[in-house]
């Protein structure tokens, strides 16, 4: 069915060049280093090069991860029967630690601001 028609039967199909044989490949290739043109050479190394950079690169990861290693978290252990007087009161001596670490990562990034001010950013 394909043979017989030069049309091709499925239209979809016919947006997709037809394969190009090895040897049509290595003309072109030949005749693109048998130019004088540098540049074409320099920079299809530069992105053959890219390209093995990033591929390796995943290769890397994939092969000594990056995932973090196991990690113990500690959940505090309350009684069963405590009022909520008792939970009140420990909320806010947990706030207070939270408000002064937020306090001092405040007072941190306001040095790190000082510094960049007097250097002029």
């Amino acid at each position: 069915m394909a043979l017989a028609s030069s049309t091709p039967y499925l239209p979809r199909m016919a947006y997709f060049p037809r394969p190009a044989k090895p040897k049509a490949l290595l003309a072109d290739l030949k005749g693109m280093l048998a130019a004088n043109r540098r540049h074409k050479l320099v920079f299809g190394a530069m992105a053959i090069g890219m390209t093995s950079l990033i591929i390796t690169g995943f290769i890397l990861e994939a092969r000594n991860g990056v995932m973090p290693g196991a990690s113990t978290i500690y959940a505090a252990d309350w009684s069963e029967n405590r009022t909520d007087a008792e939970i009140v009161k420990q909320q806010k001596i947990d706030q207070k630690e939270v408000n002064a670490a937020k306090a001092e990562r405040r007072r941190q990034f306001q040095k790190v601001d000082d510094a960049m001010t007097r250097w002029g950013f």
